[in-house]
């Protein structure tokens, strides 16, 4: 059965957020039940290693652990921001726009200015002294 040509677009912008969403699930499950298997890896932050700046992400993975656990995270003051948008917003914000069939929204030059601003905020607040 031939699908109508803008039903196969939406398909066609709807899988790079699935894969996306369902790393997310792999990554998260990871996290939660085998965290030492992620954060013993010995990866570094090249920001940090050659300017000496921390990350917009720098701690996140520890905090993410550590949250999923019951914790609080204490390594990067915008940890509760990030979850929040990763496990809130995006996935909202996916299913809406798939449901209003408006996927292109995600390409749009707000939504990067806006992610763009954000991760300044970040940047800045993950080195404040």
């Amino acid at each position: 059965m031939l699908m109508p040509h803008s039903a196969s677009i939406t398909h066609r912008e709807l899988l790079p957020h699935l894969v996306v969403l369902g790393a997310m699930i792999v990554f998260t499950v990871v996290l939660a039940l085998w965290p030492q298997s992620i954060l013993h890896v010995g990866y570094q932050c090249q920001l940090r290693a050659l300017l000496g700046l921390r990350c917009p992400f720098c701690g996140m993975t520890r905090d993410f652990a550590t949250m999923l656990h019951g914790g609080r995270p204490t390594l990067n003051p915008c940890s509760w921001f990030a979850a929040l948008v990763v496990y809130g917003v995006y996935p909202a914000a996916v299913a809406l726009a798939w449901r209003r069939k408006r996927l292109d929204v995600f390409h749009s030059a707000s939504v990067a200015r806006m992610v763009a601003v954000a991760l300044a905020a970040m940047l800045v607040l993950n080195n404040l002294p």
